[in-house]
């Protein structure tokens, strides 16, 4: 097995497929505790004071708050269909069934997987630069870094489908 095609069968589906169960294990639980989108709006409302991102805050207060129950729906849905795509993805790459839709599932389910875990990541909050006022804070968290990892899959997969419409040209 080559390099090229030990990283697309092997490295990178096993990324895409721990991607997959932070999404299915985040959204499931959010489904199950059956009081999430109930909450929802009272747990963004209180954190407006403290938010690190005051931009986001102001979203937050004129967007979101307002419509809570029915973002509420869309963060379930959203990361339980995140989690099934990439698991989709990740079987693909393996068997090595890359075709136009799988590839666009990839672009268009990473992209909009990196915009929901940026949306937590500003939320949240969390610097990726230094932070001497809070020496035990983390370098990158978690959100941010599924952003970083969600937009290398996105480019993954668009390099991918540049080969393949060159390859479908040729034939």
């Amino acid at each position: 097995m080559d390099e090229v095609t030990l990283y697309k069968r092997v490295f990178t589906p096993v990324l895409i497929f721990l991607i997959a169960y932070e999404w299915l294990i985040s959204g499931f639980d959010k489904l199950l505790s059956g009081n999430f989108v109930q909450q929802l709006k009272g747990q963004l409302s209180s954190s407006l004071s403290d938010m690190q991102y005051h931009f986001y805050g102001h979203i937050l207060k004129s967007t979101i708050i307002p419509h809570a129950m029915v973002y509420g729906v869309l963060v379930e849905v959203g990361e339980i269909c995140a989690g099934i795509a990439f698991i989709i993805l990740g079987v693909a790459l393996i068997r090595d069934r890359i075709n136009t839709a799988i590839i666009q599932l990839g672009i268009w389910t990473s992209i909009i997987a990196a915009f929901m875990a940026l949306n937590f990541f500003l939320w949240q909050g969390g610097s990726v630069f230094l932070n001497p006022g809070d020496p035990f804070d983390e370098g990158i968290t978690i959100d941010f870094m599924l952003v970083l990892i969600q937009l290398w899959i996105a480019v993954f997969f668009f390099s991918i489908r540049r080969k393949y419409s060159t390859f479908q040209r040729q034939a």
